[in-house]
């Protein structure tokens, strides 16, 4: 009984071993291992340059990994760094896409779908930016000091974007102070909200289609009501 338990015993003894000693090499140098970084590999960026982002992160003669970060970019939603080995690490970049354009008292900007602003346009270059949605009336109330638009504006633009792209495609632009869009050949139409059905879209761009240059209608009771031009 007593060469049983001695058996018993050892082998415990041996597992507790064998997993102190994976432990010894496999975590506690992983706790204290923090190699110096001469140089950044870039991945996942598609607007953002490589060599922007090699030469914001990497000051002159190295860095150790713990102390790599990236400073606050628009463009930039998420990072995170992967150690290659050879002093060279992996910084991998998660963007924010443009999405529309907003059009607000301090000018154009390229926006993000979560309503970031990410770079400023110039008017005599917006022609640049043709085939995306401008959207007008964004108050300067309505975004903060660091380019970040109210979250109840942005669900409201997102219902907009969210629209089939065979719908999305004839919309030139959005105010949405005046809830009216805006579609090709200068058609507009005033909605009561911007939550439209399949069956209104299809009925719209078929009003679209036949519709003169420049026509204007309101909505009331479901119906399309022409304006007079001189309106």
């Amino acid at each position: 009984m007593n060469e049983q338990f001695k058996v018993r015993a050892n082998f415990v003894l041996l597992v507790v071993g064998f997993v102190f000693l994976i432990y010894i090499i496999k975590i506690i140098p992983s706790l204290y291992f923090d190699p110096v970084i001469y140089k950044i590999d870039v991945s996942g960026n598609e607007f953002l340059n490589t060599q922007y982002l090699e030469n914001l992160v990497m000051p002159i003669g190295g860095v150790k990994l713990s102390k790599l970060t990236v400073p606050s970019d628009p463009f930039l939603k998420s990072f995170s760094f992967k150690y290659l080995g050879n002093g060279t690490a992996e910084l991998t970049v998660v963007e924010r896409k443009p999405s529309f354009i907003s059009s607000t008292s301090q000018g154009y900007f390229l926006t993000a779908s979560d309503g970031v602003f990410l770079v400023a346009i110039p008017n005599d270059e917006l022609y640049k930016f043709t085939g995306m949605t401008i959207f007008f009336g964004i108050e300067s109330f309505n975004f903060n000091k660091n380019g970040i638009m109210n979250p109840v504006l942005v669900n409201e633009i997102d219902q907009i974007l969210s629209y089939p792209d065979w719908f999305k495609k004839e919309i030139l632009e959005v105010d949405l102070k005046a809830n009216t869009i805006y579609f090709t050949k200068g058609v507009s139409i005033e909605f009561k909200n911007f939550n439209l059905d399949q069956g209104e879209e299809k009925a719209i761009l078929s009003i679209v289609s036949s519709s003169f240059i420049g026509t204007r209608y309101v909505t009331l009771d479901n119906n399309f009501i022409a304006l007079p031009p001189a309106f």
